[in-house]
């Protein structure tokens, strides 16, 4: 899991991004609808206005297997 209190895109859907393209194994198992927050590249953005409460980046990460 990679989590930010942050709306910054370079702290959050970039970052995952750089490292899922450097990591071949890697992959997102972020579902894609959870019912909360907006799609944000391979995770999930919230809001301070729209959601009532400060900004938060979540991720969901995992190792393929070999």
């Amino acid at each position: 899991l990679y989590a930010t209190c942050s709306v910054l895109p370079e702290e959050n859907a970039e970052q995952i991004a750089a490292f899922l393209a450097r990591t071949p194994d890697a992959e997102s198992t972020m579902p894609a609808d959870l019912g909360w927050g907006r799609a944000a590249g391979a995770g999930r953005q919230l809001l301070p206005e729209p959601d009532s409460h400060d900004g938060f980046f979540y991720a969901r990460l995992r190792k393929r297997p070999a």
